[in-house]
């Protein structure tokens, strides 16, 4: 069964469960902040999701690759078993975006038309370096034909998602706000990575797969 274009490589970001600095709205960049209650309840129906499309679509996963935060990789670990492959690791690239001075702020203590760029605030790590270690990391894991999911963070999900090209199902002005333990899913060919689908619950990923048949 097809998912996509099987000629290509698939890349799945999923974002980790909640934490408790998630559900007080704080900004949560490089500190280590668990998991709480609600986030391994959510990754545990996040595996069960993934077990589900593999039984009734067939959708496997060649490799599943974590943020080294522990809020990632717990996800990971939770779901790694039901997503059908053997490889697990673990990749410094795909840690969340460094936040410096604004990480622990509350979303009303800044202001949300400088969260993407913030040339101001020197601690902030640019779009520029995030996409450069994000691309980097891609060209060396993705090869035509595999599918690889990537348990990483919110902001390195949605500016990833802005700075991809983005194919007709897409549109312009698409939500980018992004569910913990949601799916982006990319076509990749080794030039480039194309946005298919965001923000999807892995609850839809079987259905997904067969509206590409």
């Amino acid at each position: 069964m097809d998912f996509f274009d099987k000629s290509k490589g698939i890349v799945c970001f999923i974002r980790h469960g909640q934490t408790d600095w998630n559900l007080q709205a704080k900004m949560q960049g490089r500190e280590e902040v668990p998991l709480n209650e609600t986030g391994i309840a959510q990754a545990r129906e996040c595996a069960l999701a993934f077990k589900d499309a593999l039984d009734k679509a067939g959708i496997t996963w060649t490799k599943i690759i974590s943020s080294p935060l522990s809020r990632a990789a717990d996800t990971a670990k939770i779901i790694k078993d039901a997503v059908g492959c053997e490889y697990f690791g673990i990749d410094e690239r795909i840690i969340e975006r460094d936040f410096g001075e604004m990480s622990g702020l509350v979303y009303e203590e800044y202001s949300r038309a400088t969260f993407n760029n913030v040339p101001e605030i020197k601690t902030v790590e640019t779009i520029e370096s995030l996409m450069e270690r994000l691309n980097a990391f891609i060209a060396d894991n993705v090869e035509m034909g595999e599918r690889v999911l990537i348990v990483t963070h919110g902001a390195v999900t949605r500016i990833f998602a802005r700075e991809s090209e983005k194919s007709d199902k897409i549109p312009p002005d698409f939500e980018h706000a992004i569910g913990n333990c949601h799916c982006v899913l990319y076509t990749y060919d080794k030039e480039k990575t194309v946005l298919q689908a965001y923000n999807v619950s892995p609850w839809d990923l079987a259905g997904l797969a067969k509206e590409n048949e």
